[in-house]
């Protein structure tokens, strides 16, 4: 029925349109990945890879699993025509937590296997720090962001917020960037700042953050207690 995969991507496309979705096609996700459509309805991105073949379908099975963790989609599944979806494809899609969809000659939509729904990205901070410093000095913290998250966080920054005693010169390290966290991971930092030449003895406090485009932000203080040398 179908020359290709293209054909049947359009088949494809046209049968979901149907049901009601909205359909966007080669869409950009991740730093490196495409997909072959994006479909929304009722406020939910289902991420389709569509292949024409049983081979096709149990490689991109796998291949889905590490979009399913990136932000731009919600859901994630592997779409074939109906007489393609075998056993094999079924356990492997339930074991991955990758959807199935199955389209018939007719352009009947099934869905034998759901996409699991991964928590979002959530970030931490912490870390350690020598708590003693001196006027002049730097202030360093060795930070460690956690993504407490199942879904990737994109654009992470972790970052020092200079005031009080502390200042951060333009090419100072108060600031660090990361293009991505996967969930369950961690990325280990070392930030530092410096300590006003004019700064008194005694504790002060510096604040730290760590955010990224989808996950709330996160705050906390070190503090720092500053004395003069050989005082």
């Amino acid at each position: 029925m179908f020359r290709n995969e293209r054909e049947f991507t359009d088949f494809v496309a046209k049968a979901l349109t149907g049901a009601g979705y909205k359909l966007q096609g080669e869409v950009p996700v991740g730093a490196r990945y495409r997909l072959d459509l994006l479909a929304a309805k009722d406020g939910v991105r289902k991420g389709i890879e569509v292949k024409f073949t049983s081979r096709g379908i149990l490689d991109d099975l796998t291949k889905s699993r590490a979009l399913l963790r990136l932000p731009e989609v919600d859901e994630m599944y592997v779409c074939g025509p109906k007489v393609f979806v075998s056993e094999d494809a079924l356990a492997l899609a339930k074991s991955l937590g990758v959807g199935l969809l199955a389209v018939s000659d007719t352009g009947d939509l099934t869905w034998p296997v759901q996409s699991k729904v991964l928590d979002p990205a959530r970030l931490s901070l912490g870390g350690g720090y020598m708590g003693v410093v001196v006027p002049g000095g730097e202030a360093v913290y060795n930070a460690t962001v956690f993504n407490n998250g199942q879904k990737t966080a994109v654009n992470v920054e972790v970052s020092m917020l200079p005031a009080g005693a502390f200042s951060a010169p333009r090419k100072s390290k108060a600031r660090a960037r990361r293009a991505a966290l996967e969930g369950s991971d961690k990325w280990e930092v070392t930030l530092a700042c410096k300590v006003k030449n004019d700064t008194r003895p005694g504790k002060h406090p510096l604040m730290l953050s760590v955010k990224a485009d989808n996950a709330p932000r996160e705050d906390s203080t070190a503090h720092y207690e500053v004395r003069v040398e050989n005082g």
